[in-house]
């Protein structure tokens, strides 16, 4: 297993879609998080007349004192659909160059070469988990010091339960990205798969269907929502109208994430332990 953790690891760091993957997701967070809400505080307050919090208010959401809120903000949206794709490629391409036949008849069993791999992706998701939020703490600094403004910093003791947050959610949709690649054996059908999952299942329903009885039954048990559920435990220093209350508590997010982790991994294991990977 710790050959196949090497390899991969290898794999992980000589990809270039996912340096481009990384890359785009702390992008994300300086270009449209820290500095195009500085940029409309500053240049454009008039854009901003129908928020429903002030823009004077508004601003605080990238100081340090809302580092832990923005980050998890950022995991829920473009940071969940970046994993889905960073795990997707992590099984499913090996199925795409025809490699993997060739590594399951090396010494490694294929408990031990599913294991590296995802050991691999857990230590990615980790690394980026770290990146983006020291990538942030440098963006809130450099903005409230350009603003010229005072703001704390989260305690210590806050600021790991986010990254724990944050790594657990970054951690289920690799995870989720993962199974579908093993499951589908198409790079393309995993992350479409993937994506319209998290668009339209997620995002879609979430939104147009979350006042429906039955449906905000079904709504409280998915992954999207119960990351919601987490983030919402971490306040923002002002309070935002505009925000709906989640539909579960923070430690029914928690338990019902873990618990998709660990189907996620299981599956995977199953199916790739059984079937025929050179079949159809």
């Amino acid at each position: 297993m710790i050959a196949s953790l090497r390899a991969d690891g290898l794999k992980m760091r000589k990809r270039w879609a996912n340096w481009i993957m990384v890359g785009i997701l702390l992008a994300w967070l300086v270009l449209l998080v820290y500095l195009l809400l500085f940029y409309l505080v500053k240049t454009q307050p008039a854009s901003l007349r129908g928020s429903a919090v002030p823009a004077s208010l508004l601003k605080r959401q990238i100081f340090p004192e809302n580092l832990i809120p923005t980050v998890l903000s950022t995991a829920s949206s473009i940071g969940a659909a970046i994993m889905i794709i960073y795990g997707a490629l992590s099984t499913a391409s090996e199925y795409g160059w025809s490699t993997i036949q060739t590594i399951l008849i090396q010494k490694p069993g294929r408990v031990a070469v599913l294991a590296g791999k995802l050991m691999a992706l857990a230590v990615a998701t980790v690394l980026i988990s770290l990146a983006a939020m020291a990538v942030a703490a440098l963006c809130a600094y450099v903005v409230v010091s350009v603003d010229g403004s005072s703001s704390s910093w989260p305690a210590a003791t806050e600021i790991l339960k986010g990254l724990g947050a944050l790594v657990l959610q970054l951690a289920v949709w690799a995870a989720f990205g993962a199974f579908l690649g093993v499951a589908f054996r198409s790079t393309a059908a995993a992350i479409g798969g993937g994506l319209v999952y998290l668009f339209v299942g997620e995002t879609l329903l979430g939104g147009l269907f979350r006042g429906a009885a039955v449906i905000k039954e079904i709504l409280k048990y998915l992954p999207g929502i119960n990351a919601d559920a987490i983030n919402s435990a971490f306040h923002l220093s002002y309070r935002n109208p505009s925000v709906q209350a989640p539909l579960v508590d923070a430690t029914h997010g928690m338990v019902t994430l873990l618990a998709y982790l660990a189907v996620f991994t299981v599956l995977s294991f199953l199916i790739f332990r059984r079937r025929d990977v050179g079949g159809g």
